[in-house]
């Protein structure tokens, strides 16, 4: 039996610490029919470097300013030819026969749109530090909570439903990709494998700890996605609850940076928009945020030091 070409794409920028260690980890994968693209949005650091000594194992590669990583994964993805579709971020890898176990998922059973897995957490030093098991797929709960159960590196999908979701919205920063997860569980079924296939880095400089842009997107995702037609129409009786709670979480991640007038707004909100989502802790970091900013910034200090 023919298996089908894994197009699989890694977005870069002034990420050399990281880069070699995830190109390796696609192309020491088993699986001989991979389609390898690395879209570096003009890096200072070397990557260039690093990308051109593997460049003749790549289907296609480049180095020039581009609009982000969105704007990366989506000229990426404009280059592959493959039936099957993932993508690596330049600071997470993908652990050994990872890309066969999930062709396999879908060589069981054909009508599957997505397969997506476990994960391992990492460090800047690629010790791995613990797991990140991802959650059983629930559309209807993602939506509800506004909360991605998909681990993205351990996720892979069809082109069939890249063509019907996709792209990914360059607007987005944080939720790009729990927006296409949520589009494409109209087009069929998806399955969770409770097995890790992918590490997740965690380190100062990931995206992740921009909490300041992470509660903006949010917002975008709660007031600008869940409220157009791209949710699917069996997604949409939960859209109060859902941005109530976007409004929880980015008021969370806004007092963990001590903005606090915004996070009492958007706390607030919350409550008017959907008391039920606002839960006892909701309430409590309201008013917590009417403390003075130099006391929040004290306690957080403390906390941080203590940890350390």
């Amino acid at each position: 039996m023919t298996r089908p070409i894994v197009s699989i794409v890694t977005p870069s920028y002034n990420q050399a610490q990281f880069l070699e260690e995830t190109i390796l980890s696609v192309l020491e994968q088993d699986y001989p029919h991979i389609e390898y693209v690395v879209v570096d949005g003009g890096s200072t650091d070397g990557s260039g470097e690093i990308i051109e000594r593997h460049a003749d194992r790549l289907a296609w590669w480049e180095s020039a300013p581009d609009e982000g990583q969105v704007d990366a994964l989506n000229r990426g993805f404009d280059h592959t030819t493959g039936a099957l579709l993932a993508y690596v971020n330049s600071d997470d890898t993908l652990l050994p026969g990872a890309i066969s176990e999930m062709v396999d998922e879908f060589g069981a059973n054909p009508e599957l749109v997505m397969v997506y897995g476990d994960a391992l957490y990492s460090d800047a030093q690629s010790n791995q530090t613990g797991s990140l098991p991802a959650r059983d797929w629930d559309p209807r709960a993602m939506v509800r909570n506004c909360d991605n159960h998909v681990v993205q590196p351990s996720s892979m999908w069809t082109r069939a439903a890249w063509e019907s979701a996709g792209p990914f919205d360059k607007r987005g920063y944080y939720f790009f990709d729990f927006e296409f997860y949520l589009r494409l569980s109209a087009l069929g079924p998806v399955k969770h494998v409770r097995r890790p296939w992918a590490t997740y880095r965690e380190h100062p400089d990931a995206k992740t700890m921009d909490h300041l842009a992470k509660a903006r997107d949010y917002l975008r995702f709660a007031d600008e996605f869940l409220t157009s037609d791209r949710l699917p129409a069996e997604l949409r009786p939960y859209v109060r609850e859902a941005r109530a709670r976007a409004r929880v979480a980015a008021g969370n991640n806004l007092y963990g940076e001590a903005e606090l007038p915004l996070a009492r707004r958007w706390l607030w909100e919350a409550l008017a928009m959907h008391p039920p989502s606002a839960s006892r802790f909701s309430l409590a970091l309201a008013f917590k945020s009417l403390l003075p900013r130099v006391l929040v910034r004290h306690q957080q200090l403390k906390r941080r030091a203590a940890r350390a």
